[in-house]
């Protein structure tokens, strides 16, 4: 009996790599290494996220308006990828003439970016003061969910 399990546990732990040569001819490339029409059509999944790149500026942002000690601001953003996508999260700091002024967080919870595609929302922070002259952007944490995969990316101004 206790060979017999050995034997066993052998063709077990064996048997699965004979049926892969097998099933592939025997060819030990052919079972190891993806074909070409599988790598073709990852390429082709994956064409989105390299073919274009990120387009220069794929936010747009609206004129601030102000409501007590409230500043909201629109955004437009175009979707440079060829995937749907969700922006979980984003937050911008803005300044004015040089100065920061406030921290702009993301209303809503998430937003759902279709493939390729044009999403609005807003973001909002408290501001009291006079209305800004010169509103810059000038750090962005955004946090984009694809296919599960969750992405921080955190942009600068130098």
């Amino acid at each position: 009996m206790g060979w017999g399990l050995k034997l066993l546990g052998i063709a077990l732990f064996i048997g699965p790599f004979i049926a892969a040569f097998a099933v592939h001819n025997w060819d030990l490339r052919a079972a190891v290494m993806p074909s070409q029409a599988e790598m073709d059509g990852v390429k082709e999944m994956l064409g989105g996220l390299f073919d274009e790149g990120v387009s220069e500026d794929p936010f747009t942002f609206g004129d601030p308006t102000y409501s007590d000690t409230t500043i909201r601001v629109a955004v437009g953003f175009t979707s440079p990828l060829k995937l749907p996508m969700k922006i979980t999260d984003l937050s911008v700091s803005i300044s004015d003439r040089g100065v920061q002024v406030t921290q702009l967080q993301m209303e809503e919870a998430e937003v759902d970016v279709p493939a390729g595609g044009t999403v609005n929302f807003t973001l909002i922070g408290s501001y009291t003061g006079a209305p800004l002259t010169d509103p810059e952007p000038t750090e962005m944490n955004i946090t984009f969910e694809v296919y599960g995969v969750t992405l921080q990316v955190q942009m600068g101004a130098g």
